[in-house]
């Protein structure tokens, strides 16, 4: 096997911790921005990498695979240069060369870690591109059995999964966490599960399109909403949260700015912006991506905050400051604002919320599909009857 890792940290300070005995973790290579690898343990031994983690009915991960480690934030923004994306393909396919190792079995941390969603690493990575550049042609091979129809991966669990891989997620049904987003209906993840120490204990957290939630690591089965957490033992975990997704959007969160008090008590979602600013005309306006709205307000005047869908409804998608604000709202999701496209203008109609990646293609049945993910819902449609926008949902 093959594992990927993030470093959550410069490539100097994974250096230290990782090639420093007391620090009982290891990896075999890692791979710095600049594209510079790095061997600290040699292939023929075990790396302490895996931590508790299964595939494919296999525990001891460490014994049989390869650890990889990619500097890098692990924040779902921080970006994995072209220098350093060429050196851990090459790498990679040395290794898969070197050692016959079968396409299901190079894999993320997120993957392998139990329980499922205890790791996010490596956050944002182009998983499905680099995929394609180490099995551009994967083998046709034909199973030893059959595999039973139940385990056939379904058309929803395709385009469910997609959706999940472009934030850097990964969806475990049996996870509570995920049964509750499920049930409570908060749609789909926004960003990458994270973890935060308050008061020695460790919680693992993350962020729906509606709500995010929150788990004692460990305590598996007790979900607790963001919204909440109101009395006042609660406050130090909530303070932890709230720095912790808005780290994640790319800002410091603070208590006393007009956009992050107003979200608290509206729902618009958690965040998924630093605030920025766009200009329409003479009109300078300051202005924040949540997920499902975007918040903004004239500069200056920062407690006169409005919505993004009411301007919508009064004066529709063409008004020169909704179109400016549609557009970088595509820009962040790596995607592009298109008023006649019919899957954007039907999110626009149902508040689905916002993109979170770029459009992409599915086969499924010998048909094949074009999908979006949104904050509250996966969009497609058969390629070619474009019209014929429906809904994971309804699946």
């Amino acid at each position: 096997m093959i594992v990927l890792h993030a470093t959550a940290g410069s490539a100097r300070s994974a250096l230290a911790w990782l090639t420093n005995p007391a620090a009982r973790v290891s990896a075999h290579y890692l791979i710095d921005k600049a594209g510079q690898i790095y061997r600290l343990v040699p292939d023929e031994y075990a790396a302490w990498h895996a931590g508790r983690a299964e595939w494919r009915g296999e525990t001891a991960i460490n014994e049989i695979s390869l650890g990889i480690e990619l500097e890098n934030a692990n924040n779902g923004h921080d970006p994995y240069p072209m220098a350093q994306l060429n050196a851990l393909v090459d790498l990679t396919r040395e290794k898969v060369a070197q050692y016959r190792i079968a396409p299901d079995m190079v894999v993320r941390h997120l993957d392998i870690a139990i329980p499922r969603g205890r790791k996010n690493d490596p956050a944002g990575f182009p998983w499905v591109e680099f995929l394609r550049r180490i099995f551009p042609d994967p083998p046709v091979t034909v199973p030893e059995r059959p595999m039973p129809p139940a385990r056939r991966a379904t058309f929803s669990q395709i385009l469910l999964s997609e959706a999940y891989r472009q934030v850097g997620a990964v969806e475990w049904p049996d996870w509570a966490m995920t049964r509750t987003a499920r049930v409570t209906g908060l749609g789909l993840p926004v960003a990458p599960s994270f973890e935060v120490t308050v008061a020695g204990r460790n919680y693992i957290g993350q962020s729906f399109g509606r709500e995010t939630l929150v788990s004692p690591i460990a305590e598996w089965k007790r979900v607790d909403r963001l919204s909440m957490l109101a009395a006042p033992e609660h406050q130090p975990l909530r303070e932890a949260l709230l720095q912790a997704i808005y780290a994640q959007a790319g800002e410091t969160y603070r208590p006393d700015w007009a956009f992050h008090q107003y979200a608290l008590r509206e729902p618009v979602g958690p965040p998924l912006s630093a605030s920025f600013r766009v200009r329409v005309g003479a009109e300078e306006w300051s202005a924040a991506i949540y997920a499902l709205d975007v918040l903004y307000s004239p500069v200056g005047r920062w407690k006169e905050i409005h919505h993004l869908s009411t301007l919508i409804d009064e004066r529709s998608e063409r008004d020169p400051l909704a179109q400016a604000l549609l557009e970088r709202l595509y820009e962040r999701a790596g995607s592009q604002w298109r008023p006649m496209w019919p899957s954007q203008q039907y999110a626009l109609r149902e508040r689905l919320g916002a993109p979170l990646g770029p459009s992409f293609r599915v086969s499924f049945d010998g048909r094949d599909y074009v999908a979006e993910a949104f904050a509250l819902d996966v969009l497609y449609c058969v390629i070619g009857e474009w019209e014929n926008v429906q809904r994971l949902r309804d699946l």
